[in-house]
């Protein structure tokens, strides 16, 4: 398993908006760039109406990068598809709080075959008592800021009341849970998410793969707007 060591502020890159045509040379990009996972979006066509990234991508991305690689499984029936994403390479697979009748038994399995869980949240979904009670069983908790599977996205300003009940929620119970903001993150969006309690951040087309910014430069102005650097 390849474990990310999260920092003060922690990058990742969705996949998804980098140039799939060339993934070897998309993948050194992004290891060259100094961020610190790969953010791999799924989407079955019931939880988003579209379909993006499968099994075959991952497997082949899993040969061409050491760096860690998140799954989201932003899917109905998540238990039904996890295994066959792990023995693909992921090494945290995000499953949503929405997607399944039985979470806790869900993240469970996730480490029993070898990764570890992550808790994703849509933008919309309250933060309730059940929810935070699954707050310790989970490496961070992924909230969206917009809706799955689309990229450029307005963002969802009802996320933040949500990153900032969950922050409130994971230091009142001392844990060292981490929150993700994933969704049209860049320097207009990233630091109020920090402020509001996010330490991780997911980088797409509008924080991270530009087409007047090279890799690097890009990552570097997310990480300062984000106060991380």
């Amino acid at each position: 398993m390849h474990t990310l060591n999260r920092k003060k502020i922690t990058i990742g890159a969705s996949v998804s908006c980098a140039d799939l045509t060339n993934l070897a040379r998309e993948l050194r990009r992004i290891e060259q760039a100094g961020i610190d996972f790969i953010h791999y979006d799924v989407i079955d066509g019931r939880f988003n109406d579209t379909f993006i990234l499968g099994v075959p991508t991952l497997r082949a991305l899993r040969g061409l990068t050491g760096l860690p690689v998140e799954v989201h499984l932003a899917v109905f029936e998540p238990e039904l598809y996890i295994e066959q994403f792990i023995e693909a390479g992921a090494d945290y697979v995000a499953v949503h709080y929405e997607a399944a009748d039985d979470v806790p038994s869900v993240l469970r399995r996730i480490e029993g075959l070898g990764a570890r869980p992550v808790l994703a949240l849509r933008a919309e979904t309250d933060v309730d008592e059940h929810l935070c009670s699954l707050l310790d069983d989970v490496d961070w908790v992924l909230k969206l800021s917009v809706d799955p599977g689309y990229s450029g996205q307005s963002f969802q300003e009802n996320a933040l009341d949500g990153i900032e009940k969950l922050r409130k929620e994971i230091d009142l119970r001392g844990l060292d849970t981490g929150l993700l903001a994933d969704g049209n993150i860049n320097p207009r969006t990233a630091g109020e998410v920090v402020r509001r309690g996010a330490d991780m951040l997911v980088g797409g087309s509008s924080g991270l793969f530009l087409p007047d910014l090279d890799l690097r430069t890009a990552r570097d102005r997310l990480l300062r707007a984000a106060g991380g650097g």
